[in-house]
């Protein structure tokens, strides 16, 4: 049997109907082209919106002028004057002496939480407008004095210029950008709702004040670190007396009289933020204290434990952010480019001195070597030295660095010591990896060999999780490069320390990404990303396991310097009389009542509910005629 078929005729029906398939096709490509242009129209407009809101005019106009005149202190007071240790301060890029401070003894600190409490009574009763004024003004100094902020706090940590300007200015302005745009809103009253039993109630929660913020902060950005918690604090009416690292802490008194004074002009106490100056002492004198509220420290864990251990006195509430050994994560379907060059940034930033590092590199092995032959390329070529200390806009001629100096002396020495013991166990070393000598021969009296502090950047491969630079932080400039073969492998892997701050995965299959991320237990995660949950101060910011509890940033940052009041009052002008069944004395059927509207009101069985309705009014009647 053959099949016929007239190629001729199906030629001319082919050609008849091209027009009308081609018309078709063009009409479901234009109008996929016209959604698609739509769509873009509308995200480029939300962008251009959130460009202006945010960046053009971020402030509403003229809403910062307040009534208050300039704040004057009665005859009587008495300014607090520290008379403590000695505490000498060096530029640890350079050795270079840069002066002293004098530590607070635990009777000068309860000074000056006294002079925080007077303060806060006045501030308390602020307005949001009043308090918006002050972050604004501060948010102003801060933008009319980058170069000035910047170069206190090289000084202080020997950082570069460009990580001042990352972690002091960039950071800083965010917060304080979004606490005044979004702080009242987050600290708004809630109303929440009562049952059906209460339904003539009205159910609230309230923000109040705690009093007095004890902070204890760091030395790796002495500025922000101490502006970020002072702004929450403050905003959410409290007064915020910051301990400062005696390794950065040149700088406080300039700061705190810039704080004051910004106060002092709106109208209010300055004592309402105090910095300060102190070793470890002065910071157990505050955690102590029963004029303390709450408690937020930044620091290690070993650390957190002495500030838990001193808030227990009083059964002081505390925040403990407690640094992290966070894992960066590179799947094989990565953009390669991408990773390397955060891979990078997460490593070496500042020293590797920051709490959100990328501590561990892990590599899926059929990328491994790749990987590590393009980060090298980039790693050899790092310039590290002395900081310098003034803005490439002066016109001065300076030499930029991509890495400074090691804040804390001590700090060389523990990187040290993790990177030898790794080596000594089959680590190997492809850069750096020991001590860099001072190449300072400077004879001037001021300048301190010792307190010139340098650790090369160091990329370590060959590791193995029984090393303790695996499991231990070591805050500095070194990349832990480890391979794995499967997705399962590396969420075990990087569970394996007893750390849980953030993580970074990068992956262009979201799926995949997102799995991971569920999978792997920490407070934080970016993905194909690095460090930006910070950044996003709308989020909260905190870890868990040994990186400490509680939240700082976002809404749960203000609130969680309040005191979180839940409020219960009549929905309408009528007072309403208790039920009789649950007055004194109770009645003989007043548990029948109550079991049976239990019934009526929980039970999922119709029956059950008028049976019990039928009951639980028999029982009301009861006890109505027992009542005559």
């Amino acid at each position: 049997m053959y099949f016929h078929c007239d190629y001729k005729k199906l030629i001319e029906k082919i050609i008849l109907l091209t027009p009308i398939w081609f018309g078709w096709i063009m009409f479901v490509v234009g109008f996929n082209c016209y959604v698609f242009c739509l769509m873009l129209l509308g995200w480029l407009s939300y962008v251009g919106i959130r460009l202006y809101l945010d960046w053009v005019h971020p402030f509403p106009q003229g809403n910062y002028k307040t009534d208050r005149p300039e704040f004057k202190f009665d005859k009587d007071y008495n300014k607090v004057e520290f008379t403590g240790d000695e505490i000498k301060c060096y530029n640890p890029g350079t050795g270079e002496f840069i002066g002293t401070e004098t530590a607070a003894t635990d009777e000068e600190v309860e000074l000056c939480l006294d002079n925080a409490v007077i303060a806060q009574k006045q501030w308390k009763d602020s307005t949001f407008k009043e308090r918006k004024a002050v972050l604004y003004d501060i948010l102003q100094y801060v933008v009319n004095n980058q170069e000035e902020i910047c170069e206190m706090s090289i000084k202080d940590t020997g950082k570069t210029m460009m990580e001042a300007f990352y972690g002091e200015i960039l950071t800083t302005c965010e917060k304080l950008r979004y606490i005044i745009k979004t702080g009242e809103e987050s600290l708004a009253t809630e109303y929440r709702t009562p049952p059906t039993l209460l339904i003539v109630k009205e159910a609230r929660v309230e923000y109040h004040p705690l009093g007095v913020i004890g902070i204890i902060i760091p030395w790796n950005y002495p500025f922000h670190n101490a502006i970020s918690a002072i702004a929450a604090a403050i905003f959410s009416g409290n007064a915020a007396v910051v301990k400062v690292s005696e390794w950065a802490t040149k700088s406080r008194q300039h700061f705190q009289d810039i704080f004051q004074n910004i106060l002092i002009k709106r109208g209010f106490n300055p004592d309402l933020i105090q910095l300060l100056p102190g070793l470890g002492q002065t910071g157990g004198a505050l955690c102590k204290s029963k004029k303390v509220n709450k408690i937020l420290f930044i620091g290690s864990p070993g650390t957190g434990k002495k500030v838990m251990e001193a808030a227990c006195t009083n059964l002081t509430p505390v925040i403990l952010e407690l640094g992290g050994k966070d894992p960066f994560i590179v799947l094989d379907d990565a953009e390669f480019d991408h990773a390397v060059e955060v891979a990078l940034r997460g490593v070496f930033i500042n020293q590797g001195q920051n709490c959100l590092a990328a501590e561990r590199i892990y590599v899926q092995e059929n990328i491994y070597d790749k990987f590590s032959d393009a980060i090298m390329k980039t790693a050899t070529k790092l310039r590290q030295g002395a900081p310098p200390s003034c803005f490439p806009c002066e016109g001065k001629e300076i030499s930029t660095v991509d890495c400074g100096a090691i804040t804390m002396p001590k700090q060389v020495e523990i990187i040290d010591e993790l990177v030898q013991d790794a080596i000594d166990n089959g680590a190997t070393a492809l850069i750096g990896g020991s001590i860099q000598e001072s190449n300072n021969n400077n004879e001037n009296e001021n300048v301190d060999s010792s307190y010139c502090t340098f650790y090369p950047p160091t990329i370590l491969t060959n590791l193995t999780h029984d090393m303790r630079i695996v499991n231990e932080e070591v805050f500095g400039p070194v990349m832990l490069l480890i391979s794995f073969k499967s997705d399962e492998e590396v969420i075990e892997l990087a569970n394996s320390t007893d750390y849980g701050l953030c993580c970074s995965i990068f992956s262009t299959n979201y799926n995949r990404a997102e799995n991971l991320a569920k999978n792997i237990i920490s407070g934080m995660c970016t993905i194909n990303d690095f460090g930006l949950s910070y950044l996003i101060q709308d989020l909260p910011f905190g870890g868990i396991k040994i990186s400490g509890f509680g939240k700082f940033n976002g809404p749960e940052g203000l609130r969680g310097f309040s005191n979180q009041k839940s409020v219960v009052t009549d929905r309408f002008p009528v007072r309403t009389k208790a039920p009789r069944f649950t007055q004194y004395p109770v009645p003989d059927q007043a548990p029948l009542v109550i079991h049976n509207a239990v019934t009526f009101i929980y039970s999922g069985n119709v029956s059950q509910k008028v049976k019990s309705l039928i009951n639980m009014v028999k029982a009301l009647i009861s006890i109505s005629k027992a009542d005559k």
